[in-house]
């Protein structure tokens, strides 16, 4: 990979970590794995449907998410805020209509044969279950709560204004609940209404201790049993997404590195780091230093343990704005 690239990853990589909703990418970043796979087998049948699958990543995710975080930005007057957040859904739209083209390019020259593409839309389904739930599971890590809600709260700490920080509290709480709604329980997932109505009864309770707040945060005993006896967020399993066992992970990983073509790309490379992620029916293992950024990326059946393809460093550096 030349240096040159290695600047523009550098660059890239630092306006991502600067957006305060980077993780709203996520699905369809990771959809973009498998376009790179299928193009670099020249099946554009498959190239078409994940394009697709990636556009529709940001209507059932990133659409939604940003426009939950420009409401609360616009409800608490915050303009520089509002203002990335409305620049944020511009580059959401610009990018679904970069895969809709994409994807209309390659169905033009499609040859992919029908029970092809029925097998691969059963994947996709299986990847957009996956991942669906990861947004309203991991609010309290990522995104608004992280970037946004947590520094306002200190702010309101430091002014012992304890009323405002059990507030936004509450707010993330209704915001946890409004995206079980929109990204799951809209698309059929109605067994995660359980986990919408405890979020919900999170925030009520949180009202209700604000306006007993004065000199200090009240006690955690004051919350009810049914939502946790901390007054931050407790983790409520899901019911849908089974998380990979770190045992499953490390199997995954041995065998992403015994691979030849991942070997012979990770000679003479230092500070190598690697990442295992489920992605609803196979694995995908990144490889990757911060000399050279992506150095390969393993496809592992998750049924047979095989490795279906590999992605290496070059292959990065052209992007997905071509299709010859």
């Amino acid at each position: 990979m030349k240096r040159s690239t290695f600047l523009l990853i550098l660059i890239q990589t630092f306006i991502l970590l600067s957006r305060p909703c980077i993780a709203i990418f996520e699905g369809s970043a990771n959809a973009d794995i498998f376009i790179r796979v299928y193009k670099q087998r020249g099946d554009y049948g498959r190239v078409a449907l994940w394009h697709e699958a990636a556009a529709e990543c940001y209507s059932l995710i990133s659409i939604p998410l940003n426009d939950l975080s420009l409401k609360h930005y616009k409800r608490h007057g915050d303009e520089k805020w509002v203002k990335r957040a409305q620049k944020e859904k511009d580059e959401i739209l610009e990018r679904q209509t970069f895969h809709l083209n994409r994807a209309k390019a390659a169905w033009e020259k499609s040859k992919t044969e029908e029970v092809v593409l029925k097998k691969e839309r059963e994947k996709i389904a299986k990847f957009k279950l996956n991942w669906l739930p990861h947004y309203p599971d991991r609010f309290y890590e990522f995104g608004i709560y992280a970037t946004y809600i947590r520094e306002q709260q200190e702010q309101a700490e430091q002014k012992k204004d304890f009323k405002k920080v059990l507030n936004l509290e509450a707010d993330a709480a209704e915001m946890v609940a409004a995206q079980y709604d929109l990204i799951l329980i809209e698309n059929g997932l109605t067994e995660y209404e359980k986990i919408r109505d405890a979020y919900l009864r999170r925030a009520v309770l949180l009202r209700t201790l604000a306006k007993r707040a004065h000199a200090k945060l009240p006690n955690a005993g004051y919350i009810s049993e049914d939502i946790g006896k901390s007054i931050r967020h407790k983790q409520i399993i899901s019911p849908t997404v089974q998380m990979p066992t770190k045992k499953e992970a490390d199997e995954i990983l041995r065998i992403a590195k015994a691979d030849p073509r991942v070997k012979n790309q990770l000679i003479d490379q230092i500070g190598i780091r690697e990442y295992a992620w489920f992605q609803g029916f196979a694995w995908t293992v990144s490889f990757y230093n911060h000399g050279w950024g992506n150095l390969a990326i393993a496809i592992i059946d998750d049924k047979t343990g095989d490795v279906l393809d590999v992605l290496i460093g070059e292959y990065f550096e052209d992007g997905n704005d071509q299709l010859d």
